[in-house]
């Protein structure tokens, strides 16, 4: 992740001066609004510590003590200010919290960051085959899918495959076919989704498909009291086991077809489990990932 440390072996201390150095050489001082720094026997590039300091509004004594590794305890802010005067990318300033405070982030720098993936992970979605899979923002809007996803939801009687709405949390709490249909036993579904959307909302207050989904789920009759409750801290999905209908679900040969119509609007589905494997895309903190595994129920 940081080039400038390729094969060194180095404590945290020794990181820290490392990393923050090479940063100050980095970043034009006019692009701060800064004069370059004095020449001291030789070319200087960068900005000196001073420079930092006085962007920082610090004394230049702070941050050298930060560049040393003296500082005990930055606080949070204070390290954000850092990697904000110093251009640091996501990946450096998850660093930069590292090696000072000895965790990660709670969340990223930019306030953008995970509504959107890299046309990578598109494609690598796409190309899946025999495994539903898709990516979501912030907010569960479906960023990528592949078709064995799409064909999980329940499919109306001569309509075309097609994702039923863009944005998961608003299908999954706020539609009668998700509710009656496809998602077994939806009250459990109804709050864990709705203790996940209570934390996105806390955690990105500026988005504003999160603010109007917080918004609808909190006026809608039947799940607005859920959603209010608040009698669930259940954060994130991964490793967890809930039941459904897939509708796309084909029976291998030489087993028993035990597809049943759930109304007679959609096409014949399979009742069973699904269990949710997460991860992160790390170039887009906040966005997920899933694999879902469905074992059928006879």
């Amino acid at each position: 992740m940081l080039h400038y440390m390729e094969g060194c072996t180095l404590n945290n201390r020794e990181a820290l001066q490392k990393l923050l150095r090479w940063k100050r050489t980095q970043v034009n001082p006019l692009e701060l609004g800064l004069p370059k720094a004095p020449e001291r026997g030789r070319r200087s590039v960068g900005l000196s510590q001073a420079q930092v300091a006085q962007a920082l509004f610090v004394t230049e004594r702070t941050y050298a003590k930060l560049e040393r590794g003296d500082m005990a305890t930055p606080t949070a802010d204070f390290l954000d200010d850092v990697a904000r005067v110093l251009h640091m990318t996501e990946g450096e300033r998850v660093a930069l919290y590292v090696y000072t405070l000895g965790y990660e982030p709670p969340f990223p720098m930019d306030p953008m960051a995970g509504t959107n993936v890299a046309s990578a992970w598109q494609s690598a979605v796409s190309r899946v085959a025999g495994q539903p899979c898709y990516i979501n923002d912030v907010a569960w809007n479906v960023l990528a899918a592949n078709d064995d996803f799409v064909r999980m939801f329940p499919q109306e009687l001569g309509r075309p495959l097609q994702l039923p709405e863009q944005n998961l949390i608003r299908w999954m709490l706020l539609r009668d076919e998700a509710r009656e249909h496809h998602l077994v036993d939806w009250e459990q579904w109804a709050e864990r989704v709705s203790a996940q959307l209570r934390t996105a909302v806390a955690a990105h207050p500026d988005n504003e498909d999160l603010q109007q989904l917080d918004r609808e789920v909190n006026e809608d009759p039947e799940v607005g009291p859920i959603y209010r409750s608040h009698s669930s801290t259940y954060i994130q999905p991964d490793g967890d086991t809930r039941r459904m209908r897939h509708a796309g679900y084909e029976a291998p040969p030489g087993s028993i077809d035990r597809r049943d119509q759930c109304c007679e609007r959609h096409t014949p589905s399979q009742l069973g489990k699904v269990t949710m494997c997460a991860a992160e895309p790390y170039g887009s903190p906040g966005a997920r990932f899933f694999l879902l595994v469905f074992e059928p129920m006879g």
